[in-house]
C-alpha cells in the first residue's frame, strides 16, 4: 500500500464512506437497492477522484468492469424468476406443497420437507426471497401458526444462499475476488454445511422446543446430513450452479421415503400426551378440487427439466463443447492511480449459450411445453414476461450500481485501506468476527449477493494481511452474508406480506434472530478453528 494511503484515521473514515452512505440511505431513509446502489456508487466516485487519486481513466474502466461483471449474475437471476413463473403461473408450485401435506401428518418431517427442503430446493432455482414468500403461506395453509411459518422458512432458506440462484450469490464473489473457484466453492459448502445441519435443528426447536428434537433425531438428522452432504459434493465436483438445488432435490426424495413409513405417518406428537401451544394446529386450508389439481411429479416437471439440461450440458463432451464455442470477449487495460494503486489488465469472458442463464431459459421452455401439452398452462406468457421483468428490474440497478461501486473501491485503493485498517485491530482473531461482516452487508442490503459483492475483495484482502487465507475468509463472508438472509429486513418483509402478517415484522424478527445469532457464531468458530 503506498505511503500515502496508510490508514489513517481520516483515511480510513474516508475510504469507508461509500460503505456508510449507503448504509444510512436502505436503513435510515428505507431506499431501496435501485436508489441507494446509484448514490453509493456517486459517493465512491467523487471520494475516489478527490482523495485517492483515481483519474478518469482509472474511473472510467472501473465502471466498464464494474458492469461487465454483473452481467453474468444478472443473467442468472432474471432466467432464475422466469423459470419458478412458469411453474407458479401453472400451478405446479401450490401442488407440491399440497402433495407433501397429504402424505404424512407428522408436524416435524412436514417442516423438514418443506420449512428445510423446498425452501433449498426453491432456493436452488430463484432468489430475491422466492423461497419464504412461496413457503410461508403453504405452511399456514396446511395449519401452521403464521408467525411460526414465516420464521421456519426464514431460517430453513438461509444455509442454501450462497449456492442458490444456480450460484449467483457464488458468481458474485469470484468476480470481485477472483479466487480459485474450487477451494472457495468447498470451503463455502463446508461451512454452511455447519449452519444447515444448526438450521434443521432449529426448526423442530422452533416449533416445540428440545422435545421435538429428541422425539425425532433422525428425522432431522437424516434430512440434514442428506442435504448438506448432497451441497458439499456438488462443489467439490466444481458444479455450484446445482449445488443449492440438488441438496434440496435429495432432501425432498430423502424427506418422501420417510414420509412413507409407517412411523412417519401419524403425527409426531403421542395422542396420550397433551398438544403444547406450539404444536396447536389451526383448520387447514383444503386445496381446491378440479382443474387446479396436478400429480406431484406434473407439478415438478419444469425441475425434472433442470436437472436433464444441466447433466446434458456439463457431461456430455460434445454439449459441452458446442455450447461454449460462441464466446464474448473484452480486454480490460491495466489502471494506475496518482498514489499509486494499480489493477492488472484482465479479459471479460461470457459464454452466452452455455451459461447457467441459458440452460435456465432452456428449461424454462421445457417447462412450458410439458404444462401447455398436458392442459395446464393458463397462457399467460406475456403476464409473466412482465411480471419478470418487474420484478427484476429494480434489483438489476442494484446490482449492476453495487458491483460498480465495489470496482471503484478497489481501483481506487479504499477496499486496501478498509482491509489494513481491520488487519491492524483485529489480527488473527478476524475470522472469529468474518462472518458477521458478512451478515451485515445482507442486513443493509437484503442480499448475500449485493453483500459479496461490497464485502467480498475487503475479505481477501484482510486474509492477505493477518497471514490467513483469504479464500477461507471470502467463504466465511459469503456464509455469513447467506445467514443474514434469516433477518434481513427486505426477507423478512417479503415473508409477512405472503402470509398475512402485515405489521408483526418484529414479532417475526425476534423469533428468528437467535438462531441466526447462534449459526453465525458457529461458522466463525469453524473459520477461526480452520485457520488456526
Amino acid at each position: 500500500m503506498p505511503a500515502a494511503l496508510q490508514p489513517t484515521p481520516l483515511t480510513w473514515l474516508l475510504a469507508f464512506l461509500p460503505i456508510l452512505a449507503l448504509t444510512l440511505l436502505m436503513l435510515a431513509l428505507r431506499w431501496g437497492g435501485q436508489r441507494a446502489g446509484p448514490a453509493g456508487l456517486a459517493v465512491a466516485l467523487a471520494v475516489a477522484w478527490g482523495w485517492f487519486g483515481a483519474e478518469a481513466d482509472v474511473l472510467a474502466n472501473a465502471l466498464l468492469r464494474g458492469v461487465l461483471l454483473s452481467v453474468p449474475v444478472l443473467y442468472i437471476i432474471i432466467p432464475a424468476l422466469v423459470l419458478y413463473h412458469v411453474a407458479d403461473a401453472a400451478g405446479g408450485v401450490r401442488n407440491i406443497g399440497w402433495s407433501v401435506s397429504a402424505m404424512t401428518k407428522n408436524h416435524i418431517l412436514q417442516l423438514m420437507i418443506l420449512a428445510f427442503g423446498f425452501t433449498t430446493f426453491l432456493q436452488g432455482v430463484a432468489g430475491f426471497g422466492v423461497p419464504v414468500a412461496v413457503v410461508a403461506p403453504l405452511l399456514v395453509g396446511i395449519g401452521y401458526p403464521p408467525v411460526e411459518a414465516v420464521a421456519a422458512a426464514l431460517i430453513g432458506h438461509a444455509w442454501s444462499v450462497s449456492m442458490g440462484d444456480m450460484a449467483s450469490s457464488f458468481q458474485a464473489l469470484l468476480s470481485v475476488t477472483h479466487l480459485p473457484p474450487h477451494d472457495l466453492g468447498v470451503k463455502v459448502a463446508l461451512l454452511l454445511g455447519a449452519a444447515g445441519l444448526a438450521a434443521a435443528v432449529s426448526i423442530a426447536h422452533l416449533h416445540a422446543g428440545w422435545s421435538a428434537v429428541a422425539r425425532w433425531p433422525a428425522v432431522v438428522i437424516v434430512l440434514a446430513a442428506a442435504a448438506t452432504a448432497a451441497q458439499l459434493l456438488l462443489a467439490w465436483l466444481d458444479l455450484w450452479v446445482v449445488a443449492s438445488f440438488g441438496a434440496g432435490m435429495l432432501c425432498l426424495l430423502v424427506g418422501f421415503g420417510m414420509a412413507r413409513l409407517p412411523r412417519y405417518q401419524g403425527p409426531s406428537r403421542p395422542p396420550t400426551l397433551p398438544p403444547k401451544p406450539e404444536e396447536r394446529r389451526v383448520r387447514p386450508v383444503l386445496p381446491p378440487e378440479g382443474g387446479r389439481r396436478m400429480s406431484f411429479h406434473l407439478a415438478f416437471a419444469p425441475y425434472y427439466s433442470l436437472i436433464g439440461v444441466v447433466s446434458l450440458a456439463t457431461f456430455v463432451p460434445a454439449i459441452h463443447d458446442a455450447l461454449h464455442a460462441w464466446r464474448l470477449e473484452v480486454a480490460l487495460e491495466a489502471t494506475v492511480t496518482r498514489l499509486g494503486v494499480s489493477v492488472p489488465r484482465q479479459v471479460w469472458r461470457l459464454a452466452p449459450l452455455g451459461h447457467p442463464g441459458a440452460l435456465l431459459l432452456y428449461t424454462a421452455f421445457l417447462g412450458w411445453l410439458l404444462y401447455r401439452l398436458n392442459g395446464r398452462w393458463p397462457g399467460k406468457q406475456a403476464a409473466l414476461l412482465r411480471r419478470t421483468f418487474r420484478e427484476a428490474g429494480p434489483a438489476s440497478v442494484g446490482v449492476v450500481s453495487l458491483v460498480a461501486l465495489a470496482s471503484v473501491m478497489t481501483a481506487s485503493g479504499m477496499i486496501g485501506v478498509l482491509a489494513d485498517g481491520a488487519a491492524a485491530q483485529t489480527g488473527r482473531v478476524f475470522p472469529l468476527v468474518s462472518p458477521l461482516v458478512g451478515l451485515l452487508g445482507c442486513f443493509i442490503t437484503g442480499s448475500n449477493t449485493a453483500s459479496n459483492i461490497l464485502f467480498g475483495a475487503f475479505q481477501a484482502e484482510v486474509g492477505g494481511r493477518i497471514g490467513v487465507g483469504p479464500v477461507l475468509l471470502a467463504a466465511a463472508q459469503s456464509a455469513g452474508g447467506a445467514l443474514g438472509s434469516m433477518v434481513a429486513p427486505a426477507k423478512v418483509l417479503v415473508g409477512c406480506s405472503t402470509a398475512g402478517l402485515g405489521g408483526r415484522e418484529g414479532e417475526v424478527f425476534k423469533r428468528v434472530a437467535p438462531y441466526c445469532a447462534v449459526q453465525v457464531l458457529l461458522v466463525g468458530a469453524l473459520a477461526w478453528w480452520l485457520a488456526g
